[in-house]
């Protein structure tokens, strides 16, 4: 079977978004920590398992919703 396809009904994928320079420096923060962790004689599942908790936990609190202004 030949389907045809509109244009206006196909989708052409968006390039992947940069990194802003902040979200880089967090980036290069977390695997300096998890390093020295694992190098200060942490089991590297430990360290995974820090990471992998701070990572959620950060997660929640961006996408938390911001609470609604008080009444006058």
């Amino acid at each position: 079977m030949n389907r045809r396809q509109c244009t206006e009904c196909v989708e052409t994928p968006r390039p992947p978004r940069r990194l802003s320079g902040t979200e880089a420096v967090v980036v290069i923060v977390v695997i300096a920590i998890g390093a020295a962790l694992a190098l200060a004689g942490m089991p590297v599942a430990t360290v995974l398992e820090l990471l992998t908790g701070a990572g959620l936990v950060g997660l929640r609190l961006t996408r938390r919703p911001t609470p609604a202004p008080a009444a006058l």
